[in-house]
């Protein structure tokens, strides 16, 4: 049985758009030979671990997340793959804390550079999103995935700044008695130009102004407390890494490497506007730099992935062979598929819901907010839910599939079917005079007195 690997498209050149995807494809193509796996661009059609991306294939067994994935290919049943054979007790103990360490620390940066960054979003982000999604889903899953991101960073105190703002209206490139001295250490110190602030006998100490006042902005706040958090994620790894060639050994890596690479991937590879992450790691973490290309070269292959090319497999009609030669022709080295007959029968169904949820009253039944907890419960007791039932969520998308059924039958039928014999159209008359009185009413008033007195002899 094939293994087929589901994740999110690719974007920036890498195989993904979420970190721990680009982990669970670089552990394959590391560890799995290419006959015995097959990777799908896929997008999360609902919500719930089961659900989420990456989630891999076997047969009846559908496993989800990037740990549980390669803890099933550990024990597999036709043959174990694993990337951390060999590892000691105390490798093992640093692999397991450091997995835990990046996921939590590094998150937080990618949400705040890709998601949380409005300038980032908008240039590099939301058309990432847009040349690997369907185009109904471009109107709900990125906004709810940028949601999610502020979410998550919500208690950093940074989602209402605007982080990476690198100069002030009227900043000027300066020269002063300190020269080029001053001016580049203001520079790396990420200070704009001011012939205001060329010499420090000239600067304002006034309140909110001179150097004290300038750091103490939002902007540059902002910007050093992101620069703490980097060097929260990247010191740590720096030591681990030390003089070796892979975080936890010389000779090979593990999956920890795997992980390490994915999320930096995200924070270096990007091409935003505001690239502060990537200006830390190149100025402060020159090794890690130096990493994570090997690592890419490695795990990857140095490929850069075209989102254009896996839409093309991905639509593919034909067979093994002919999507096998479309690809080789295309010179892409990961074994992308297309998807299978019951995802693209899933993704319809996910189609009309959206649609349908999008609709007035519909919509308000069928969206509800979800929470996304990161770990399980360990109760027994069955928690209850305040979402709609299942049932009744069935029976109101049936319903309402039918409805827009019967609507269309309609309005093609009434569009085959013209009508029957001649349109006639009645038009009155306008009316004229005063208030209605036309001129021979008015003519019958005068008249009645006149006859009446004819009558009489006068």
């Amino acid at each position: 049985m094939v293994l087929e690997l589901h994740v999110w498209g690719p974007a920036f050149g890498l195989p993904s758009i979420d970190a721990d995807c680009i982990a669970a494809v670089a552990y394959f193509h590391h560890t799995v030979p290419p006959p015995q796996w097959i990777l799908v661009a896929d997008i999360q059609t609902s919500v719930g671990p089961q659900y989420e991306c990456p989630f891999l294939i076997d047969g009846n067994a559908r496993i989800s997340g990037f740990s549980a994935i390669i803890s099933y290919l550990r024990k597999h049943p036709s043959r174990p793959y694993d990337i951390d054979y060999g590892l000691s007790q105390e490798q093992q103990t640093d692999r397991t804390a450091f997995t835990s360490f990046i996921q939590t620390t590094a998150n937080p940066l990618i949400d705040l550079s890709l998601y949380v960054s409005s300038d980032n979003y908008s240039s590099a982000t939301s058309s990432a999103y847009t040349a690997i999604l369907p185009w109904y889903a471009n109107y709900t899953i990125p906004p709810a995935r940028r949601d999610l991101a502020r979410a998550r960073t919500a208690h950093l105190g940074l989602s209402s700044l605007d982080v990476h703002a690198a100069r002030q209206d009227g900043s000027q490139s300066g020269s002063g008695s300190l020269g080029s001295e001053f001016e580049g250490a203001k520079r790396a110190s990420g200070l704009p130009t001011d012939s205001r602030l060329t010499n420090p006998k000239m600067l304002s100490m006034g309140r909110g102004k001179g150097v004290q006042g300038l750091l103490s902005s939002p902007i540059y706040a902002a910007r050093f407390r992101l620069d703490a958090l980097t060097n929260d994620l990247l010191e740590p790894l720096s030591d681990l890494l030390g003089r070796k060639k892979y975080l936890l050994r010389e000779d090979r890596a593990s999956s920890l490497d795997c992980l390490a690479f994915a999320y930096l991937a995200l924070m270096f590879y990007p091409p935003v506007p505001q690239a502060w992450l990537r200006e830390v790691m190149t100025t402060k973490y020159p090794r890690i730099t130096k990493y994570m290309g090997r690592m890419r070269e490695e795990l990857l292959s140095s490929e850069v992935v075209s989102a254009a090319d896996v839409w093309f497999i991905s639509s593919h009609n034909g067979t093994d062979a002919e999507v096998e030669r479309a690809r080789h022709q295309r010179g892409m080295h990961l074994p992308w598929r297309p998807k299978s007959d019951q995802t693209r029968l899933s993704t319809s169904v996910f189609a009309i819901r959206e649609t349908i949820s999008n609709l007035p009253l519909i919509g308000s039944v069928l969206q509800s907010n979800a929470l996304i907890h990161t770990s399980v419960s360990k109760r027994t007791r069955k928690p209850t839910s305040a979402l709609p039932s299942p049932l009744f969520i069935n029976v109101v998308f049936t319903f309402s599939t039918a409805l827009i059924a019967a609507f269309s039958g309609m309005a093609i039928h009434h569009r085959n079917s013209p009508r029957q014999g001649d349109l006639i159209f009645r038009a009155l008359r306008p009316s004229l005079g005063f208030e209605g009185f036309e001129a021979g009413n008015i003519l019958s008033v005068l008249a009645g007195p006149y006859a009446r007195m004819s009558t009489n002899g006068v």
